[in-house]
């Protein structure tokens, strides 16, 4: 992957490592979470696809839309179902 491929991984590590106050380098690696190749292939510059993909890393849920906005948000500890204990909304 190279060029604006790229971007949305960027965009991920600087929003978790933002979110985490912690580098990136210290960050785990985001292919754990989710298959980059396949990532960038669904999110990319053609605007004519409206794309939301969401999943957990870091202990957080994130939300990448096709525009390139991030959302990180934590997941909730003392919730049992704490996929479904994430918001979004500002």
């Amino acid at each position: 992957m190279t060029g604006s491929s790229e971007e949305p991984l960027v965009t991920i590590a600087e929003a978790v490592s933002e979110e985490l106050n912690t580098p990136i380098e210290e960050l785990p690696p985001l292919s754990r979470s989710i298959d980059l190749e396949g990532l960038a292939a669904i999110v990319t510059e053609d605007r004519s696809h409206d794309v939301t993909v969401t999943f957990s890393y870091a202990a957080h849920r994130i939300l990448v839309h096709s525009d390139n906005t991030v959302y990180v948000r934590p997941i909730q500890n003392g919730d049992p179902d704490r996929r479904n204990t994430v918001y979004f909304g500002e």
